[in-house]
């Protein structure tokens, strides 16, 4: 009785249960992707960025933002209130894919903006806050999404791979 008991414990510490995010690669994109706190498989934020140094910030969800459309955005740290800085961005509320007659997911993306300020600006400050934030879309209860600092590091590794290859050609 006990062994079993034991190796369920040892087990259950020794790999992750929950994990938040996942950290991707390919030849010419790193991605990171994170599940919302509390709504883990219904909300999911991804980053990613490729050899032209081009940001992509997007939300999946199941929320109807009345798609097409154009929303804001508020992006703030979840825990340093002295750093409570809080970003705008202007955000486009998409259909993404019609899974089948009662289950759409849909998009928020964050708007390329004149040379990509504001997805990189984005990521930026996730980095800037312990690769965690607080978001809030109209329409949405508030968000927070908490990455792995594991998978985080991985991708802020390889975005500035990407823009090192970048400045060397």
């Amino acid at each position: 009785m006990i062994t079993p008991l034991f190796f369920l414990a040892v087990s259950a510490f020794s790999i992750p249960l929950l994990e938040n995010s996942t950290y991707s690669q390919t030849e010419t994109h790193c991605t990171l992707t994170v599940k919302e706190q509390r709504l883990q498989d219904n909300i999911v934020l991804t980053m990613s960025t490729n050899k032209n140094n081009h940001y992509d910030v997007k939300i999946y969800h199941l929320n109807d933002l009345q798609a097409p459309s154009r929303g804001e955005l508020t992006q703030h740290s979840i825990d340093n209130i002295e750093q409570n800085q809080k970003l705008n961005y202007i955000v486009d509320h998409n259909l993404f894919k019609r899974i089948d007659d009662q289950t759409v997911i849909y998009t928020t993306t964050i708007a390329n903006d004149a040379n990509n300020i504001s997805p990189q600006q984005f990521t930026e400050a996730f980095k800037a806050h312990s690769y965690r934030t607080k978001l809030h879309i109209k329409g949405l209860n508030p968000l927070a999404f908490i990455a792995s600092q594991r998978q985080a590091d991985a991708f802020f590794r390889c975005a500035e791979q990407q823009i090192t290859t970048l400045a060397k050609r």
